[in-house]
């Protein structure tokens, strides 16, 4: 199995991209925060570590700054193996994930690494310029770049507005 680290897994839970040269802090206040190669912040008012069990749990407006994207929520849990990989990653409340231009949103999002699938839920949407896409749930294989939007699932496009590609998660 590929050894992945916090920075990796972050990353890859939403298989988008950006680079954010500032956080908020706990306290709504802009906090400067020079993102480095390979340097992931996670700002929260709570963190709960568990070295024995094997989880860290991040709370009230937690923010992750990492060189390839920006995600924001109420809670971020992460389970580890005993080696320290990480194999569950679970943003529950508000969860909002930004590359470029494009935005995903959710009441949870859910990352099992080692079978590579992100699964959104509560009121899922992904949003690229002015397209969007919604539905129940929405899967995602990372490896597969297969998306799977069930059940009610609604592609919405808007004519005229500059932007040729339709691909919600890559360029």
């Amino acid at each position: 199995m590929k050894s992945r680290n916090l920075h990796g897994s972050c990353a890859v839970l939403t298989g988008l991209i950006l680079i954010l040269p500032a956080a908020v802090s706990p306290h709504g206040q802009a906090a400067e925060t020079v993102v480095e190669e390979g340097i992931t912040v996670i700002t929260s008012e709570r963190l709960t570590f568990d070295y024995l069990k094997n989880y860290a749990i991040f709370e009230r407006d937690v923010v992750v700054v990492d060189p390839s994207m920006r995600l924001t929520t109420d809670r971020l849990a992460v389970w580890f193996d005993d080696e320290g990989e990480i194999m569950l990653i679970k943003a529950e409340g508000n969860v909002e994930i930004t590359q470029d231009d494009k935005i995903a949103q959710a009441g949870e999002a859910t990352y099992d690494v080692p079978a590579g699938k992100i699964l959104l839920e509560k009121s899922p949407r992904l949003r690229r310029g002015l397209h969007y896409l919604e539905g129940t749930t929405i899967t995602y294989w990372r490896d597969d770049e297969k998306l799977v939007v069930e059940p009610n699932s609604v592609l919405k496009i808007f004519p005229g507005s500059g932007d040729k590609s339709l691909n919600v998660f890559g360029d």
